[in-house]
């Protein structure tokens, strides 16, 4: 009985000192976000509303890059159709980041290298222009809901309640 009152008190020790929070299992824990390391490279594809092909400025591949923060209208994948307002997403990061142009990729420190589609996870800034929030702004995507807090968290969500509540894009024609 004194065990179980030692393992009860231990227990009960541990969850105060390092707060009840930070042991619950939907607790965000992990680094605080913060903007990592960057790089310049070429965009040599839009591949939808959220991701690119980009390459070294010496021409080496690099691969798919997905957006940080946002998640936009997937495109058709036969047999499934495209979704609302997919094309115009598409269209949308085609003027933001251009086929030829030079972007720079920004690391977040909380959030992983790479998806579970082995895309790279990065911001993508082109002319001093953060280009998923400027998709979020006009509606063109929705804020994706990572494990861990963002960097620019507070700018994307609210550029989405900003592009939600006045009804722009796929909010008002979805």
């Amino acid at each position: 009985m004194k065990a179980l009152i030692g393992l009860a008190a231990t227990a009960i020790l541990a969850l105060t000192a390092g707060g009840i929070k930070a042991a619950l299992p939907e607790a965000q824990t992990g680094p605080e976000p913060a903007e990592g390391k960057t790089s310049q490279v070429r965009v040599t594809a839009v591949v939808d509303g959220d991701t690119i092909r980009v390459e070294t400025l010496g021409g080496r591949q690099l691969g798919r890059v997905r957006l940080l923060g946002i998640d936009a209208p997937e495109v058709a994948h036969p047999p499934e159709p495209a979704e609302c307002y997919a094309a115009d997403a598409t269209g949308l990061l085609e003027r933001l980041s251009p086929v030829g142009s030079t972007v720079e990729l920004v690391t977040d420190t909380a959030q992983p290298n790479r998806d579970r589609y082995d895309r790279l996870l990065r911001y993508v800034d082109h002319d001093d222009v953060d280009v998923a929030r400027e998709l979020l702004a006009s509606g063109a995507a929705r804020r994706y809901e990572a494990d861990q807090a963002l960097a620019r968290e507070e700018p994307y969500s609210a550029a989405t309640d900003d592009a939600q509540g006045a009804e722009r894009g796929l909010w008002g024609n979805c």
